[in-house]
């Protein structure tokens, strides 16, 4: 009988190392680990963070990016003035100097840093300033064409002049254009808005504060270009569509009843335009009014219900199959417009130069003054591209 072979007895731990020893090896094994880790090759640089400014508590109210954009530049200048005038030990200041910083890292503001920040046209495209305005400006939300930076003059073309097609004989050379009219013009009339704003309002460090100083800005430059874009008169600004439009494309409305309204907003606005043979395909048609007029004609019914039933969305309203464009820079004036949108230019000659903070007493108040400059201009190419009802009183 074989006997019953005996199990390995387990080894026993190694008795333990010195103190001493010990705190020696976990140094040296550090040492290690770090040296080969700095071996290692460095990943590639990347440029600023883009993927949202949420990620840095930054998130600016949905859409309101470019307000956010001009907001941040405007703190920019307001810190770079504070330190100018060695206001840093003001409430707040220190905080907002943080936020700017965190800023220059946000993919969506990253580019207003690039040049160092002296002026707005310095850091972004002048279309930028372009599309700040589009948000407010009803002209430029229609569709109306834009140029930038061309200086001083910028010639659109021809007035009320386009392609023309026409049947020649074989090997007969093609007829020359005759100029018979004159050439159309961007100029570089310059513009200043003079905003106030709270000084509490400046010194907050978060995307939602600047929105509110970007939107400040943005809607009163926004109204006055759709004034002078509109009703433009004088030496100094630009000339309006108003002004540049014959006499028949003016026509006084027939009456206010349901009848005649929508015989009016028809025959007196839209056919002047096809008896000049502008198409409406393409060149983006659209009604302006004021939001009086607006709300008059949505509240507008008869045996069959709402008259303009497309006005019932006030957030997107359609009148007739064409958009409808609100804005109070025809409160009072009495008139209702159709045109067509991509027969109008607005030219930036040069792009806006913003201040604020000129002077150690801005900080003190509750408020102070921000100073924008801007040269700009409008022109219609073609005058019966638009026309006008006037004496409206719908609504009033």
């Amino acid at each position: 009988m074989k006997p019953t072979p005996k199990s390995t007895p387990a080894p026993s731990a190694p008795p333990p190392l010195p103190e001493s020893l010990q705190r020696a090896i976990d140094a040296s094994a550090t040492r290690a680990v770090e040296a080969a880790v700095a071996g290692r090759p460095n990943p590639p640089a990347q440029g600023p963070i883009a993927s949202s400014a949420k990620d840095l508590q930054m998130d600016a109210p949905e859409g309101q990016a470019a307000y956010a954009r001009l907001g941040v530049f405007i703190k920019a200048q307001y810190l770079a003035a504070a330190e100018r005038h060695q206001l840093m030990h003001k409430d707040g200041m220190e905080a907002l100097k943080k936020y700017v910083e965190r800023c220059k890292s946000v993919g969506a503001f990253a580019s207003i840093f690039e040049q160092g920040g002296a002026l707005w046209t310095r850091e972004t495209r002048s279309e930028e300033v372009v599309e700040l305005l589009r948000a407010d400006a009803i002209l430029l939300r229609a569709g109306a064409r834009t140029v930038s930076g061309y200086g001083g003059k910028f010639v659109v073309g021809r007035i009320n002049d386009g392609p023309r097609v026409f049947w020649v004989g074989e090997g007969q050379p093609a007829e020359k254009s005759e100029l018979k009219t004159g050439t159309i013009e961007l100029g570089a009339h310059k513009a200043m808005a003079l905003c106030p704003i709270s000084n509490d309002l400046m010194r907050l460090g978060n995307s939602s504060a600047s929105a509110d100083v970007g939107r400040e800005v943005s809607q009163s430059m926004a109204l006055e270009a759709d004034v002078t874009g509109l009703y433009g008169k004088g030496a100094k600004k630009p000339t309006g569509v108003f002004e540049v439009i014959p006499s028949g494309h003016k026509n006084a409305i027939t009456g206010v009843s349901i009848d005649q309204v929508r015989s009016d907003l028809k025959l007196k606005l839209i056919k002047p335009i096809l008896t000049a043979k502008l198409k409406l395909a393409g060149n983006k048609p659209f009604y302006f009014m004021s939001s009086a007029h607006l709300l008059f004609l949505s509240e507008l019914r008869d045996a069959a219900g709402y008259v303009f039933p497309g006005l019932q969305d006030l957030e997107a309203p359609m009148l007739n199959g064409f958009p409808v464009q609100a804005t109070e820079s025809m409160y009072g004036k009495g008139h209702i417009g159709f045109g067509l949108a991509a027969q109008l230019w607005y030219g930036e000659a040069s792009a806006m130069e913003t201040t604020v903070g000129e002077a150690s007493g801005d900080f003190e108040s509750d408020q102070m003054t921000l100073r924008a400059v801007w040269n700009g201009d409008w022109a219609l190419r073609h005058r019966e591209s638009f026309a006008f009802l006037t004496g409206v009183t719908y609504g009033d």
